[in-house]
């Protein structure tokens, strides 16, 4: 399926408006092969260039020509655009700070759960695994 590029439609707006939009139906289909022409006419009627005069049922091209925020779909598919450079974000001293703080409180907090199952002993290097209470708690033991 191939796209319409946006150069063309001047192109078809004009045929739509002079011989009706039944004749800028074929023209989609037979120039660009298209299966559903009828989503190019909505997508020209959406775009910021036209507005589409329900009265009249003329599609008009728009007087103001802004510079558009946000890219369009023909924009965003064709080739021709080249890639930015990727922005990294740089996070502040007090950040850091922050997300340092909350890893040691997780961490603590983790060790914290771990005491009460298992002791380790440095002098006898042992380690005492209350599985009972593990159990009990919900956990599932495996030893590799």
């Amino acid at each position: 399926m191939a796209n319409v590029p946006k150069q063309d439609y001047e192109k078809i707006v004009n045929i739509f408006n002079e011989s009706g939009e039944k004749i800028a139906i074929d023209y989609i289909q037979q120039n660009y092969g298209i299966k559903a022409p009828r989503g190019v006419i909505s997508r020209i009627k959406q775009s910021p260039e036209y507005s589409y005069d329900k009265e009249n049922r003329k599609i008009i091209k728009s007087s103001k020509q802004d510079e558009s925020i946000f890219m369009g779909l023909d924009e965003l598919c064709s080739k021709g655009i080249t890639p930015m450079d990727p922005v990294t974000p740089v996070l502040s001293t007090r950040s850091n700070d922050i997300l340092e703080l909350l890893f040691r409180d997780l961490m603590q907090e983790k060790l914290l759960e771990l005491n009460k199952y298992i002791t380790l002993n440095r002098y006898s290097a042992t380690i005492e695994i209350d599985k009972q209470a593990l159990v009990k708690d919900g956990y599932q033991i495996n030893i590799n």
